[in-house]
């Protein structure tokens, strides 16, 4: 029992440094890039695009931001203006 207790409590630290790099990866790179709609830690932007209706969701007030996909960066220029 006490060996479960262990590598659950391993595999929780191993989690929460995984996502703690991925929030620290994410926000060190935010000076280099347009603005855009704040990114979940690994998922990105992915779980917030209405995939029926995906050029709306990413509308955006600025024509020009960031999207992440996953953990990559996207920059997307709306219109040609």
């Amino acid at each position: 029992e006490k060996a479960s207790v262990d590598l659950a409590v391993a595999l929780v630290l191993c989690l929460s440094c995984l996502l703690l790099l991925s929030l620290w990866k994410q926000s060190s790179g935010k000076g280099k890039l347009p603005l855009g709609p704040t990114p979940l830690p690994i998922f990105g932007n992915v779980l917030q695009l209405d995939v029926k209706n995906i050029g709306k969701s990413l509308n955006s007030v600025d024509p020009v931001f960031t999207v992440y996909f996953g953990m990559k960066p996207m920059v997307v220029l709306d219109g040609y203006e």
